[in-house]
Formats: structure tokens, sequence, C-alpha cells
């Protein structure tokens, strides 16, 4: 394999785990979104009772 074809591979490699990286993040913040508006109706319904 050239040297390009190993930059290239290089590349690709390092962008697929960027890729993975922030799906995994916006996965993450989406699970933690859901957490925060529970907690959120939690503490509005206990205030109310």
């Amino acid at each position: 394999m050239s040297e390009i074809g190993f930059l290239f591979a290089g590349f690709a490699v390092f962008w697929a785990g960027m890729f993975t990286y922030l799906v995994i993040l916006q996965v993450k913040i989406r699970n933690l979104q859901s957490q925060i508006d529970l907690l959120e109706n939690i503490i509005e319904n206990h205030d109310e009772v």
C-alpha cells in the first residue's frame, strides 16, 4: 500500500471513530435530558401536593 493509501486509511479510521463518538455522545445527552425532564415533572407534582 502506498503512502497515500495509508494516509487515506488513517483519515477514514479517524473520521469513523469521531462519528461513532459523536453518536454515542448524542445518545447520552438525550438520555440525560429525558432524566432531567422526568425529575422536573416529579418536582412540579411534589410542589402541587
